[in-house]
């Protein structure tokens, strides 16, 4: 079973997408352990959470081991890639928030082909997600951590079924349930589309 990291920064929701991904697992009866491992969920400070699904005693995910990098942020992608391995598929929405480090020095923010680059020298596969088209396109812009697990669930990889998200989703959040699982389906789509590396992860 996998070990996914979670990466972003404050305010786009990574503590509640791992909250989901963490009922997810407990509604299909596996074991699953949580943890935010680095920094504070204020809006604009990194925030980084470990989920680990299967027969695991330690929230902390062994060096080396992380089978799937789920990306919040363009820049978080590239900052994570130091954590995957030729097991890892990244997958990164498209978002990009400069933070006030990059904007002051008036340091140049890299591209998603810089990023994809980056995370390549490394990782197994990488995929770019536009999050934030998705969510507008069902009318929850602030829901881009959802349409980000739909991702995560359309690869396959957490060998998950699709409802144990879906019902995750509504227990987490109250508010436009129908626009938010709307918005997790596009998510859901979009990787469900890309078959290879995710075949090969739940299989090997």
């Amino acid at each position: 079973m996998p070990d996914i990291y979670l990466v972003g920064v404050g305010g786009q929701g990574i503590i509640t997408a791992s909250k989901i991904v963490g009922d997810a697992a407990l509604l299909a009866c596996k074991n699953v352990l949580l943890s935010e491992t680095h920094g504070m969920a204020q809006r604009g400070g990194s925030v980084v959470c470990t989920a680990r699904i299967g027969d695991v005693h330690s929230p902390l995910i062994p060096a080396g081991k992380v089978d799937v990098i789920l990306s919040f942020e363009l820049l978080e992608t590239a900052r994570a890639a130091c954590n995957a391995s030729k097991r890892t598929v990244v997958i990164s929405s498209m978002e990009r928030i400069v933070p006030l480090s990059i904007s002051s020095q008036k340091l140049k923010y890299p591209t998603l082909e810089e990023v994809r680059a980056i995370a390549m020298q490394s990782a197994k596969d990488f995929v770019a997600i536009d999050a934030v088209k998705l969510a507008e396109e069902e009318d929850v812009k602030m829901s881009t951590n959802v349409v980000m697990v739909g991702a995560l669930a359309g690869t396959g990889i957490t060998g998950l079924q699709r409802d144990h998200f879906e019902n995750a989703i509504k227990m987490n959040i109250q508010s436009k349930q129908r626009e938010n699982l709307a918005a997790f389906g596009k998510g859901f789509s979009e990787t469900a589309r890309a078959s290879n590396a995710w075949q090969s992860l739940k299989t090997g």
